[in-house]
């Protein structure tokens, strides 16, 4: 899609900060927070899905250590209440294009397809059918590092590594297993996962956070690299 100058300067998602304004860092919080109704009904010109729901066709994690080893495929799945973020705080380098947000969600509901092996405890454990999950009260910190790329003769910030981590007020989740006979492996599953839920989040969130890194940093050069940076950061 070729970058369109005009149409982004006047683009009324996009609120710009000028690099010389000592308090870009709160000018830069208030830029994300007015994009938000705009990243819930997604941005067309942007080739942006809309963000709720948020659809992910497939999520992959692994984890190897721990009491919980277990290799875990989620397919088809429906995220919603990601546009509700908040972003309360930011910490910015603009010059070396490193921004570090923390984002509040009230609520982070989940479904989808699920195929599940590995072992929990000392039990081999394979499972495959139908999730759902909801997160309450998440704190998550994203940390940008991008970098200035030319693309079609514009200069635009290409993001080049982003990682999560997040903290969890509290997390439900329910399974119907479709592997094994009449669900008893599922309803075993629920109960050890809400009685569990902290240990396993906790077991499970290196691979989650790498996972949702990436997603995450390929939905926001979907972005970034169509917008020139003179568009949203003035000098």
């Amino acid at each position: 899609m070729a970058i369109n100058l005009r149409t982004h300067q006047t683009a009324e998602y996009i609120k710009p900060c000028n690099r010389t304004d000592p308090k870009i860092e709160d000018c830069i919080r208030s830029s994300f927070n007015h994009l938000r109704p705009y990243l819930q009904k997604g941005i067309p010109e942007l080739q942006l899905p809309p963000l709720e729901p948020m659809r992910v066709d497939n999520l992959a994690m692994e984890n190897g250590n721990g009491a919980v080893r277990v290799r875990a495929v989620f397919s088809d799945v429906d995220v919603r209440g990601a546009s509700n973020y908040t972003v309360e705080g930011v910490k910015a380098d603009v010059s070396a294009y490193r921004i570090e947000m923390t984002l509040g969600l009230p609520r982070i509901e989940t479904a989808g397809r699920y195929e599940v092996s590995g072992n929990v405890l000392l039990f081999p454990v394979r499972s495959r059918g139908d999730f759902w999950a909801a997160f309450h009260n998440v704190t998550a910190v994203a940390r940008i590092q991008g970098r200035e790329i030319v693309n079609n003769g514009t200069n635009v910030m290409k993001v080049e590594r982003l990682t999560v981590d997040f903290t969890l007020g509290k997390a439900r989740f329910r399974v119907r297993d479709q592997l094994n006979a009449n669900n008893v492996l599922g309803e075993a599953m629920n109960r050890f996962l809400n009685q569990n839920w902290a240990e396993i989040v906790a077991e499970m969130k290196p691979a989650a956070t790498l996972s949702i890194g990436r997603h995450f940093k390929s939905f926001l050069n979907g972005a970034f690299t169509q917008v020139p940076i003179t568009v949203w950061l003035w000098d």
